[in-house]
């Protein structure tokens, strides 16, 4: 049967916990969706029913049991680890699965990635993972920030299932293979190709986890730091024009903001900037057209700047409507003393 590809957004969050679900159940995303898509086929409805009534009360900003740092630590390496043995696994399935009768250059450039390209960059993260949780590593990474980490996680975590996807329907398709047309494999040299290009992208973020220092939330000070941080690794003026006039607002205007709109700030849109930064200094780096990266930086400074300045005029709202009630008290003592003209005075 033809494979076809199908591309649509959702939320990040819901990726990230549909993902876990899928993980815990030995499913990619892929199939899952591919079953869902064949019970709706076959059954002409939802599999499941769909209201408007909620299912009870939540809060958009779960409660995170925080954790020691040791512990956190201990599971990202385990995370790390199993990552790297599925991909391993994804590797040795496509490589082991490739019949001699079929070739082309296609076929025998798949053949160079899964036996040696994506074998060794494969094998070279899984070595530099040993040597970040050795023991001697220990301290250092307890200074680190562990944001960065999770970040190049999620990135690895990316690449393993678009990997473990394209091989759950390339080895179908080499064994079922009996002859003809080899440019049919053109399209899974392409996914493993990006694959290849998606594990070099990783050495960026994790150069920028060991440069890191542990982030401190809850201060204008370590949002500047980390504004600052994020601008050292792009060379565009404007851009880091447009990021120093944002770290001064950063000072200005971050006390001001409330809780839930600093965790927003925090956990959302400044991760954003941060990773359209990542973006723009990889193509500066490669030596490409930096223009269109450098405008998507403006748009995400611009935003993050807006929510800045929304708690700044908050604040100021909150200062006029103090400043106007004290004003009127002031009117209203001064009229029962007698103080202006047409006031009550005091009673005999």
């Amino acid at each position: 049967m033809a494979q076809v590809m199908v591309n649509f957004r959702i939320d990040e969050s819901v990726k990230k916990s549909m993902e876990q679900a899928c993980r815990e159940m030995g499913l990619s995303m892929t199939t899952a969706f591919t079953i869902f898509a064949t019970k709706v086929g076959r059954e002409k409805r939802i599999p499941f029913e769909v209201t408007a009534e909620p299912c009870g009360p939540a809060s958009p900003w779960p409660s995170r049991r925080e954790e020691p740092r040791g512990e956190s630590l201990l599971a990202r390496q385990k995370r790390l680890e199993a990552l790297c043995a599925e991909l391993r696994r994804s590797l040795t399935s496509i490589h082991t699965a490739i019949p001699s009768s079929i070739t082309g250059l296609s076929m025998e450039r798949i053949r160079l990635l899964c036996g040696d390209e994506l074998k060794e960059k494969a094998a070279g993260i899984a070595y530099a993972g040993q040597n970040l949780f050795s023991g001697r590593n220990a301290g250092a990474l307890e200074e680190k920030d562990l944001c960065i980490l999770d970040e190049y996680l999620e990135d690895l975590s990316d690449i393993t299932e678009d990997l473990w996807d394209a091989a759950s329907v390339l080895v179908p398709a080499m064994k079922a293979w009996t002859g003809g047309d080899t440019r049919i494999f053109e399209e899974y040299e392409w996914r493993l190709s990006t694959v290849s290009r998606n594990l070099d992208g990783l050495q960026p973020v994790m150069q920028r986890f060991l440069r890191s220092t542990a982030r401190r939330y809850g201060s204008a000070r370590a949002l500047q730091n980390r504004i600052r941080q994020a601008a050292e690794q792009v060379e565009t003026d404007f851009v880091r024009t447009a990021l120093e006039d944002l770290a001064f607002l950063a000072a200005r205007s971050y006390d001001a903001l409330d809780d839930s709109t600093k965790a927003r700030l925090e956990t959302h849109y400044l991760q954003i900037l941060e990773r359209t930064l990542q973006e723009l200094g990889q193509e500066e780096r490669s030596g490409g057209d930096p223009a269109g990266k450098a405008a998507l930086c403006l748009r995400a400074t611009s935003v993050v700047s807006q929510v800045l300045s929304s708690g700044g005029q908050a604040q100021r709202e909150r200062d006029q409507r103090s400043l106007e009630a004290e004003v009127t008290a002031l009117e209203r003592l001064a009229a029962l003393r007698g103080d202006v003209p047409g006031g009550a005075g005091p009673e005999a």
